[in-house]
C-alpha cells in the first residue's frame, strides 16, 4: 500500500513538472503554479569514503559516484533538525556568493577555491549549484519507499519567489532501486524584469549484485532568467530618501533597471549510465545460512567498467526592446533587436578495469586504468542570417587511479589522465588526496593533504563564440595550475582548519570589455577557512572565516575577508519538538566585484564601484516535529537600521527586508 502512495505521488509530481515544461509563458500574480513556466560539492569526486555520513535511521542509504570510474561512496542527506531554513538560502551555497538578488539567479562564489573548472558550455555555469552532474546525483538503496517534499514561499504576490523541490524513490527488491526528483523555483523578483523560472526533473534507477551494478539517470533542465543588467542608480538603495530623476521611489519594483523585456534560457538534456562487471570468488565465512550450510559471500578482485554521458544544451538571448538596452560593458553595441542562439552536444564513453582494494590481506590498494572518449559538437552563428558554423571536436584521454579507501590510520587517492589526440591533446591532470584520521580526547580528529598539477586547454566558448554583441575566435594557450593545501578537523573542540595556495599561468578571465582575455604572467591566490563552533548547554555559536589574497587584485579581484556566523537557541518541548530561534549574519570586506553581464552570462571585470562591507543579518525560527521541518525567518533585518548597502553585485541589490517561511515533510515509514 504504501509503495502504492508513492508511484501516485510521483505520476502527480511529474505530470505537473511537465505540464510546466510545455506551457507557454504566463505571468501570474497569485500562488505557487506549475504553469507560470515560461518556454523562453558535497564532497568532490576524489574525496575518500571515510567522510561519508550515513542517515541514522539506516533504513535508506544515499550514494555517490566518483568521476569517470563510477565508484560508489555514501552521501549526506538533507535530514539536520537545525539550520534548515538556511538551506534554502542561496547564500547557504557560500560563505561569500554573488547573484542577482533572486532566488534561481546567476550566481558565483566569492571564494575562488570553490569555484570549479569551466565547462565548455560556459553559460550553465552561472547555474552550477542547480544543475545534476553524474558527481552530485545521489543514488539511493532503501527498505522501504522514501519520499521527502520541500516547499518554500517569500515575499508578496508581486514579488513572491518560491521553490518545490521533492525526491521519490524506492526498492523493488533487494537489488532494484527507482526513483525521481523535481526542483522547480519561481521567482517574480523584487525589482523590474529579474523573474527567474528553473525547472529540472530528474529519472533515476540503479541495480546492485554481487556479480553487475548499474547506475542511470535520465535528466532535464529549463532555466529561464529574465534580465535587467542592475538597476540604473545605486542611490535608489543606498540613498532610498533621496529625490532621483524628480520622483522618490517607495517600490523596488519601480527602480529603473538598465535592461527590459530581455532574457536568457539555457535547456539541457542529459543521459548517464556507469556499470561494472565484478569478476571474483566465494568465500566461506563463520556462520551458516537458512539452510544450515555454510556461509559463503562474494569478494570482488577486479572489475570491467563502462560509463556513458550524453548532454545537450542550448542557449538563446533575447531582447525585444533593444533601444532600451542600456550599451554598459557590451563590447559591440547594435541597435537593433536581439536573438542569439548556440547549442552543443556531446558523447563520453569510458572504459575501465580496476583491481579491487581488499579481496586478500595484501591486496592493500586498488588499481584502476581507464579510456576516455569525447566527442563534441558546437553550432555558432553565422554572420550569414540562418547559417551556422559548426564545429566537430573529438578527444581521447587515457588517465589511472591508485587508491586506499579502507582503513583510517592512512587513506588516499591519487589520479592522473591526459590527453592525447584531438583539440585537447597534452591536456593532462594529477591530482591526489592523503588522510589519517585518529582519535582524540576520545572523539576523532584527522589530518588531510590534498593538491594537484593541471594542464588545461581553455573551454571552448572562451575559444569561439558568435552573436549580435559579442564575436570572437581566439587561440588561448593552456593554462597551468598548480595547488596545495592541507585541512585538519577536531571533533573534541569543533574545529576545523584548512589552507592553500595556488598558482596560475595563462589565466583565462572576462575584461571590462565583456570579451575573454588571457593573463599570462604567474597569478597567485592563498586562501585560508577557520571554522569553529561553540555549544554551552542550549545556547550555540557557529562561525566561519575564510582569507583570501589575490596577488593580482585588478585580473582576479577576491573579498580579502569573509565571515559567518550563527547565534542560536536550541530546546527541545515536550520531548518531540526541537526549537531553534536565532539570528545569523553574512559579511565580506569591499572589493571591485565582477559584474554579471546578461548578453553573455559571464562575470565580467569592472572598476566602477566596490561591493560589501555590508552585514546581511537574517532573524528567524527553525522547528522540526517528528518527520516535519518547518521555519519562518525575516530575510535583511539589518537594511532596517544599517546603512543599506546591499548589492551582492554592481548594480544588483538583495532583496530588501522580507519575511520567508518553508517546509519539508519526509515519508519513510
Amino acid at each position: 500500500m504504501k509503495q502504492f502512495i508513492h508511484i501516485v505521488l510521483l505520476s502527480v509530481l511529474f505530470s505537473g513538472a511537465l505540464q510546466a515544461q510545455r506551457s507557454g509563458e504566463s505571468r501570474k500574480r497569485g500562488g505557487f503554479s506549475l504553469s507560470g513556466l515560461s518556454s523562453p560539492t558535497s564532497m568532490p569526486a576524489d574525496s575518500i569514503v571515510s567522510d561519508s555520513t550515513r542517515l541514522n535511521s539506516k533504513r535508506i542509504t544515499a550514494f555517490r559516484l566518483t568521476d569517470k570510474i563510477g565508484d560508489t561512496y555514501i552521501a549526506p542527506m538533507d535530514t539536520n533538525r537545525m539550520n534548515y531554513y538556511n538551506s534554502t538560502l542561496v547564500e547557504d551555497k557560500s560563505v561569500a556568493i554573488g547573484y542577482l538578488g533572486n532566488l534561481g539567479s546567476p550566481l558565483q562564489s566569492k571564494i575562488f577555491s570553490e569555484r570549479k573548472e569551466e565547462r565548455d558550455f560556459i553559460f550553465a555555469d552561472a547555474y552550477d549549484y542547480y544543475l545534476t552532474t553524474p558527481t552530485n546525483a545521489n543514488f539511493f538503496d532503501t527498505k522501504i519507499p522514501y519520499s521527502n517534499l520541500m516547499y518554500t514561499t517569500m515575499g508578496g504576490s508581486t514579488q513572491k519567489e518560491e521553490q518545490l523541490k521533492g525526491t521519490l524513490t524506492s526498492n523493488f527488491g533487494k537489488k532494484v532501486n527507482v526513483g525521481a526528483d523535481l526542483d522547480y523555483i519561481y521567482g517574480r523578483g523584487y525589482y523590474n524584469s529579474n523573474g527567474t523560472k528553473l525547472l529540472s526533473y530528474r529519472l533515476f534507477g540503479n541495480y546492485i549484485s554481487d556479480r553487475y551494478q548499474m547506475y542511470a539517470y535520465l535528466a532535464n533542465s529549463n532555466f529561464v532568467n529574465f534580465e535587467n543588467g542592475g538597476i540604473t542608480n545605486d542611490r535608489y538603495i543606498t540613498n532610498p530618501d533621496d529625490y532621483t530623476d524628480g520622483r522618490r521611489v517607495t517600490d523596488t519594483k519601480n527602480i529603473p533597471v538598465r535592461y527590459s523585456n530581455t532574457w536568457n534560457r539555457v535547456r539541457g538534456k542529459q543521459f548517464f549510465v556507469s556499470h561494472r562487471y565484478n569478476l571474483g570468488f566465494m568465500r566461506t565465512t563463520e556462520g551458516t545460512d537458512e539452510d544450515g550450510d555454510p556461509k559463503e559471500v562474494f569478494v570482488p578482485v577486479s572489475s570491467i567498467i563502462h560509463t556513458l554521458e550524453y548532454k545537450d544544451n542550448r542557449r538563446r538571448f533575447i531582447t525585444h526592446d533593444a533601444a532600451g538596452v542600456d550599451s554598459s560593458y557590451v563590447n559591440n553595441y547594435i541597435e537593433g533587436s536581439v536573438n542569439d542562439t548556440t547549442s552543443y552536444w556531446s558523447i563520453k564513453n569510458t572504459f575501465a578495469l580496476s583491481l579491487r582494494e581488499g579481496f586478500q590481506d595484501w591486496a592493500k590498494f586498488g588499481l584502476t586504468a581507464f579510456i576516455n572518449i569525447d566527442k563534441s559538437r558546437y553550432r555558432l552563428m553565422d554572420s550569414i542570417p540562418r547559417n551556422k558554423y559548426i564545429y566537430d571536436e573529438v578527444s581521447t584521454f587515457v588517465g589511472g587511479e591508485l587508491s586506499k579507501r579502507q582503513g583510517s590510520i592512512l587513506t588516499y587517492v591519487a589520479r592522473g589522465e591526459l590527453g592525447i589526440v584531438g583539440p585537447d591533446a597534452g591536456e593532462f591532470r594529477l591530482t591526489g588526496e592523503l588522510k589519517s584520521s585518529f582519535p582524540l580526547f576520545r572523539k576523532e580528529a584527522s589530518i588531510k593533504a590534498v593538491g594537484y598539477i593541471k594542464n588545461l586547454t581553455p573551454a571552448f566558448y572562451q575559444r569561439h563564440y558568435h552573436s549580435k554583441y559579442f564575436w570572437w575566435d581566439y587561440k588561448l594557450k593552456n593554462i597551468q595550475r598548480v595547488y596545495a593545501g592541507a585541512e585538519v578537523n577536531l571533533e573534541s573542540t569543533r574545529t576545523n582548519l584548512s589552507a592553500g595556495v595556488e598558482s596560475i599561468q595563462n589565466y583565462v578571465y572576462f575584461n571590462t570589455q565583456g570579451t575573454p582575455d588571457q593573463f599570462e604572467s604567474n597569478l597567485q591566490v592563498i586562501t585560508a577557512r577557520l571554522k569553529q563552533d561553540f555549544r554551552f548547554g542550549a545556547f550555540n555559536w557557529e562561525n566561519e572565516a575564510v582569507y583570501q589574497l589575490s596577488s593580482e587584485k585588478k585580473i582576479l579581484p577576491l573579498p580579502q575577508l569573509s565571515l559567518y556566523s550563527n547565534m542560536y537557541l536550541g530546546v527541545k518541548l515536550a520531548k518531540v519538538l526541537t526549537l531553534q530561534l536565532g539570528a545569523d549574519v553574512h559579511y565580506h570586506t569591499s572589493y571591485y566585484a565582477p559584474y554579471y553581464q546578461p548578453a553573455t552570462q559571464q562575470f565580467q571585470l569592472q572598476e566602477e564601484v566596490e561591493v560589501g562591507n555590508y552585514p546581511l543579518i537574517n532573524a528567524y525560527a527553525n522547528l522540526h516535529l517528528k518527520q516535519a521541518r518547518f521555519f519562518v525567518m525575516f530575510y535583511n533585518v539589518g537594511s532596517k537600521f544599517v546603512d543599506p548597502e546591499y548589492f551582492s553585485l554592481p548594480h544588483y541589490p538583495l532583496n530588501p527586508m522580507s519575511m520567508k517561511m518553508g517546509i519539508s515533510v519526509t515519508f519513510n515509514d
